[in-house]
């Protein structure tokens, strides 16, 4: 479904019963409280207004897509999917996928308020102070940061976390990891000694914002053709006047600024913020650049869109969307048999989980060690767990369940020096001064051993057949229809 705005996701959210309006809620840590106490509940979507010190109208929208129901309106699936049929549906989008670039318009309701000049100032809007240890207020936590790519001309989309500076109204600071391709565009323009121009939205049409957060868009290939073949609809864009890059027509918030090759590790803190492995791991000084504002547009009455990370199980979609992009990728690479994948901490492929129907000897090693090293995994994938494909791996108790009766301890294999996040919280402050980011990963084959598969213990379960007749019988006098 192409929503034409955030607004619209509302009122669809609405419809469903799944949002809750919250007046009143402070925007230093109250509404990060809140947020963090109902997803921890699995609870609805929560749009704050009136929120102290701010207009009304100014408002904030968080946890706005944890529950299937609202995963589903993003991801243009079906509310009546749950768990690991959702992921199988979302797998079959994305071989459908077909780049729909974005189309050019000449006016939208971002632009109905501009400031430029003395009158940019980014404290305008009520950005909250979501967690107790953050070293900041981050407006840009669901936010869309646009760049272009000085040689090649191509337009990417990240999200990457953006922090107000204490008294700088005209700058934000963004924090952008060594492998992301918007880094990659910044550094091909210091080396030319020019500025990077970079617009960010904090606030879109999720199915325009989806894409920014997913490892599954290669380099050369646009958010935005991903977000108009996801949404069915070709996103429209504006020209910026500060920048020339294309702006999401409808956003709730714009800035447009550039970043200068002297504010490349310019003297600012920045962090620590919460992170998607839950912890506050990334504190640093310099490491952030700096975004300086020319221009600020807004809708009347804007919206931020909050995602802040938390502690798991807190998850930013109800399945894992990332578990999506490898499998697709590992397919991508040639290999067969891969029945499932899946990665039990939501959002984060710290942990991934494969499961494969043996097709011959090394197979299951086969497709761990690709696992372990795709993009999708990218910083991540510290445990790579390969199973059969007798093995539900939406259940992390039927996983170590595979890992405890058929891992052959012997086999389990360390790689050392793999890339890893500089969030990863095992990382020493004197590694990520020296930008050493490196941590082992593990991959576990918790598959019967091929050479024995006919001949291995039987599992203790009835059959498919004898559980549906079952289920058939008496159904009426207990609830075991699920089964």
């Amino acid at each position: 479904m192409a929503f034409t705005d955030l607004r619209e996701f509302i009122e669809a959210t609405d419809k469903l019963g799944e949002l809750k309006r919250v007046d009143g809620a402070h925007w230093d840590l109250e509404i990060g409280a809140i947020t963090e106490l109902v997803a921890e509940r699995k609870g609805p979507a929560l749009l704050f207004d009136q929120i102290p010190g701010y207009p009304a109208g100014f408002r904030v929208l968080s946890h706005p897509f944890a529950t299937t129901k609202r995963t589903a309106l993003v991801l243009g699936l079906s509310p009546e999917l749950t768990g690991f049929e959702m992921l199988l549906a979302w797998r079959e989008r994305l071989k459908t996928f077909k780049p729909l670039p974005p189309v050019e318009v000449k006016t939208g309701p971002v632009l109905e308020n501009v400031f430029t000049g003395d009158k940019v100032d980014i404290f305008k809007f009520p950005t909250p102070m979501w967690h107790e240890l953050d070293g900041g207020r981050y407006l840009g936590t669901g936010s869309a940061v646009i760049t272009k790519d000085p040689d090649e001309g191509w337009i990417n989309i990240g999200t990457y976390r953006c922090m107000l500076i204490d008294d700088e109204p005209t700058k934000i600071l963004v924090k952008i990891n060594a492998q992301r391709h918007a880094r990659r565009m910044i550094t091909k323009y210091h080396a030319k000694g020019q500025p990077c121009p970079v617009a960010i939205s904090f606030g879109q049409e999720p199915a325009e914002w989806m894409p920014a957060t997913y490892s599954g868009v290669p380099w050369g290939v646009s958010e935005y053709d991903f977000a108009g073949w996801l949404r069915g609809k070709p996103v429209e864009v504006i020209t910026g006047e500060a920048t020339g890059l294309p702006i999401p027509a409808t956003a709730e918030i714009v800035i447009e600024g550039e970043i200068s090759p002297t504010q490349a590790g310019a003297d600012y803190w920045e962090g620590p913020c919460s992170e998607w492995l839950g912890y506050f791991a990334d504190k640093s000084k310099g490491d952030a650049y700096v975004v300086d504002i020319k221009s600020v547009l807004h809708r009347n009455d804007p919206i931020i869109l909050g995602t802040p990370w938390m502690k798991p199980p807190a998850p930013l979609f109800a399945i894992p969307v990332q578990a999506g992009a490898v499998w697709e990728q590992l397919e991508g690479a040639g290999l067969t048999g891969i029945t499932g994948v899946w990665t039990p901490i939501f959002d984060s492929p710290f942990i991934i989980v494969v499961s494969v129907k043996q097709q011959h000897p090394g197979h299951a090693k086969q497709v761990a060690l690709a696992a372990v090293s795709c993009r999708a995994a990218n910083s991540g994938a510290r445990f790579v767990i390969v199973v059969d494909d007798d093995v539900n791996i939406a259940n992390f108790e039927e996983v170590f369940w595979a890992v405890a009766t058929r891992c052959d301890v012997d086999t389990i294999e360390i790689l050392r020096n793999m890339i890893a996040a500089r969030t990863d919280p095992s990382l020493t402050t004197e590694e990520r001064q020296r930008n050493e980011l490196l941590r082992s990963r593990v991959v576990i084959d918790a598959c019967r051993p091929f050479a024995n598969l006919e001949n291995y213990p039987a599992v203790n379960k009835f059959s498919d057949e004898y559980r549906k007749k079952t289920i058939t019988r008496w159904r009426g006098q207990l609830d075991i229809s699920g089964g």
